[in-house]
């Protein structure tokens, strides 16, 4: 399965956490998301991808992907998002891929910018802490 990652996913050490095993480099292509704008989410540090006919999110198409991949991303992404069919440019041309996207009425925008190298300086550190301590306390739960 292919995905389109515009957020945290991007950042390949937060991916490697969720999916448990890191991707190769080739797993992960450079596109972009036209029609959309990504805002920094209302009480998080993290982004959503909002509608904006002038917009367009960058992100990666990333590929390779099984089933549990998916589920263990569908659950790091909460029930906030739902997985959508959504067109991405690549390579000067469009793809039909999976996209996280959120539900506006959980999850709402600011006017700011989401930029991942300024989420990695300023917010990275404490958000592996609580996704290092979300992803055991799950595990330990399933062993139960």
């Amino acid at each position: 399965m292919r995905f389109f990652f515009y957020g945290t996913l991007l950042d390949r050490d937060i991916t490697a956490l969720v999916l448990g095993r890191r991707l190769p480099p080739q797993a992960y292509a450079p596109a972009g998301l036209p029609g959309y704008a990504r805002r920094k989410v209302k009480g998080g540090t993290y982004p959503i991808a909002i509608p904006d006919p002038r917009g367009e999110v960058p992100g990666a198409i990333v590929g390779g992907l099984s089933r549990r991949d998916v589920a263990r991303l569908a659950a790091y992404e909460g029930p906030g998002y739902r997985i959508a069919p959504l067109r991405v440019k690549t390579a000067g041309a469009m793809t039909v891929v999976s996209v996280f996207e959120p539900i506006q009425a959980r999850l709402q925008p600011t006017g700011e910018l989401w930029d991942l190298a300024l989420w990695q300086r300023r917010h990275k550190r404490a958000f592996v802490g609580r996704l290092k301590r979300a992803l055991s306390e799950r595990l330990a739960y399933s062993r139960r």
